[in-house]
């Protein structure tokens, strides 16, 4: 008798380097249908919905059927956050494709049954609204929780990049389809209503098929427990993010940017309105304008992370907001002409729509790639769930706003709405900058130094995310320490000869960005070194050039024996970095000068290698070899050998 060997449990795939893995486009694709049919559904819904009213009270349904939607967002946050940690996120992905297949075809009864004769028949297509924002809610926390478990810690920024450009692909799809929808099915959408069911329906049941090559994930926390007290469950999620000050702050920020952008788009619809739109498809430009800013904004903000969480660009995309919004307010005269088409304050107002999109697109990605990457695995769905609640009760606030603005005893004009989300920008973009200042600084340099470097960085993960390490590198060039700071994604503490800093604005900076500044007297040395011994037990990291000076030659000289008195008496690892190339830069002694040489090329090539730690180092010797072994792999890499 044979006896069959039971079948092990299948393992989940680990996280994959490859940022267009088949799992992960599984997830991409089943998020880029789902924003497909949410927006067309709503935008359907708006233009059926304005056929139940009169003109004065449309901004009522833009208001209502915003609130139906985010409410379950607000009431489900707990059991969304325990769905997401309890059970695979890909299990929780397929239930909610079938909720919507459900759904959409509710969506399709509540037309049919609606009419002229039938004015109650508006709050049963709310009501479906509101389920779909049910399922959406569920669906958030699993589909965000899921990247970081698909994919490499370094892959994530571009992930979100890539979800950022299909969410705006699947904005911009919805909203024309929605609106066409709602223009050929006449004022309640019944003359053609099966091109309604057929767009709603088909699009949800290919996005549930869309699920199936997502890999499998282990339930992070299978012992959670299911919210009975969602109330309370809701405060205890909010005390999970409320424990750690910067993850609050980054939700916080996620409001905003969110709240703001439900704001802008309520308005664009009255803008267009105002500005002598009669067909709902007249203010396509507009949204699409803005949709595609946001899709090059996330694009770029991907791109320019350089694989780490990047939070140096949230000025500028605050920024951004800030100003194209304020500019729209300057739009002035008749947006579309009967006889000419578009004006040219249409093609202005597309022109800073874009570039409100595009600041948004800058401020959204790295918030949503901090969150993902810098929550707790065990917890990371009750931090989603509690960023979730915030954000859909601010979005809910901006729909209130909305309709109080709107109303005729205040009656804001558009343009004076798209004034005031630039005046709410501005003090954000201030706090941000005094919050944060060693990373908008850093990423205004890195800016700029692309003009003039071009700069590669090899192994960037194996500088440790977390506690105190202490970094040794060659010294080639004057801007060696800038270099470091912008290919890591914490700050650095460079130890550096204080004589560097006299000027008074360099002694600021040097300050801001923590520098250990040493002069030339033992007193001066002992407490620079003092200070960065402190520093790493602290849980920072600290970087030292063991040479002691720029190389005059070009070769890595002998080092000195400050950086084995920081290390001693600690367990603290030692990682060793190369800067490669930098000789014959502008700031480096080739030619027996360091400034007033023109480069050899321009932008300059420079690469940067980190090597694998070093624990429980005691020979100096041992680390130079270390820096030594490194400098070859970069030559090999390099040539191509």
């Amino acid at each position: 008798m044979t006896v069959e060997k039971p079948q092990l449990p299948l393992t989940p795939a680990p996280p994959s380097d490859r940022l267009l893995s088949t799992s992960f486009l599984g997830l991409l694709f089943t998020q880029l249908l789902t924003a497909v049919n949410d927006n067309t559904f709503r935008w359907l819904v708006i233009g059926i919905g304005k056929g139940y009213v009169e003109d004065s009270q449309i901004s009522f349904v833009l208001t209502a059927g915003t609130v139906c939607f985010v409410v379950p967002y607000i009431v489900l946050a707990a059991p969304a956050g325990y769905l997401a940690d309890r059970y695979s996120k890909r299990t929780i992905l397929m239930a909610c494709k079938v909720a919507e297949i459900i759904i959409m075809t509710l969506g399709v009864l509540a037309i049919v049954l609606g009419g002229e004769d039938k004015p109650l028949s508006i709050w049963f297509l709310f009501a479906v609204v509101g389920l779909m924002g049910a399922q959406s809610a569920i669906l958030g926390p699993a589909k965000l929780g899921s990247i970081p478990e698909i994919l490499k810690p370094e892959k994530i920024s571009a992930a979100n990049g890539l979800v950022g450009l299909t969410t705006v692909a699947a904005t911009v799809v919805g909203l024309i389809t929605g609106n066409y929808l709602a223009d050929v099915t006449g004022p309640f959408g019944q003359e053609q209503w099966w091109l309604s069911a057929l767009v709603l329906i088909g699009t949800a049941v290919i996005g549930w098929l869309c699920c199936f090559p997502i890999a499998k994930l282990t339930p992070a926390n299978p012992n959670r427990r299911f919210p009975w007290d969602a109330g309370a469950q809701t405060l205890r999620d909010l005390r999970t993010l409320s424990a750690n000050r910067a993850m609050l702050r980054v939700a916080l920020g996620i409001m905003f940017f969110w709240s703001l952008g439900a704001l802008a788009q309520m308005n664009i619809d009255r803008f267009a309105a105002e500005g002598g739109a009669i067909q709902e498809t007249d203010k396509i430009g507009f949204c699409v304008a803005l949709i595609i800013g946001v899709g090059l904004g996330s694009i770029c903000a991907g791109v320019w992370s350089a694989g780490r969480v990047e939070l140096g660009i949230l000025p500028l995309g605050a920024g951004g907001i800030a100003i194209s919004s304020i500019c729209l307010f300057t739009v002035q005269g008749d947006l579309f002409d009967p006889e000419a088409g578009f004006t040219a304050a249409y093609n202005w107002a597309c022109c800073f729509l874009f570039l409100l999109g595009f600041g948004a697109g800058l401020f959204d990605i790295p918030l949503a790639a901090y969150m993902q990457d810098r929550s707790p695995p065990e917890s990371r769905g009750s931090i989603l769930a509690a960023s979730n609640f915030l954000t859909f009760t601010g979005i809910g606030a901006m729909a209130v706003l909305f309709g109080i603005l709107k109303s005729p005893q205040v009656n804001f004009s558009a343009p004076e709405i798209f004034l005031l989300c630039g005046l709410f920008c501005v003090p954000v973009m201030l706090y941000i900058v005094w919050l944060i200042p060693q990373a908008s600084i850093r990423f205004v340099v890195w800016l700029a130094s692309k003009t003039v470097y071009r700069i590669r960085v090899y192994d960037h993960d194996k500088l440790p995310t977390e506690g105190g390490a202490l970094v040794i590198a060659n010294h080639v060039s004057y801007l060696d320490g800038v270099l470091l700071l912008l290919a890591s994604s914490r700050p650095i503490r460079i130890i550096a000869f204080g004589g560097n800093f006299k000027r008074r604005w360099l002694n600021g900076l040097a300050k801001l960005f923590g520098v250990i500044m040493i002069n030339p007297s033992p007193k001066s040395v002992a407490r620079a070194l003092k200070t960065a011994t402190k520093a790493i037990h602290n849980g920072e990291l600290v970087c030292i050039f063991p040479e002691g000076g720029i190389t005059h030659t070009g070769d890595l000289q002998e080092f000195k024996p400050g950086m084995m008195k920081i290390i001693q008496g600690t367990d603290v690892p030692v990682i060793p970095a190369y800067l490669d190339q930098l000789w014959g830069s502008l700031f480096s002694y080739e030619g027996g000068k360091f400034f007033w040489k023109m480069p050899r090329k321009w932008p300059y090539p420079v690469s940067i290698h980190f090597g694998d730690a070093l624990h429980d180092l005691q020979d100096i010797a041992v680390a130079r070899q270390a820096i030594v072994d490194l400098g070859t792999q970069a030559i090999q890499k390099r040539v191509g050998k």
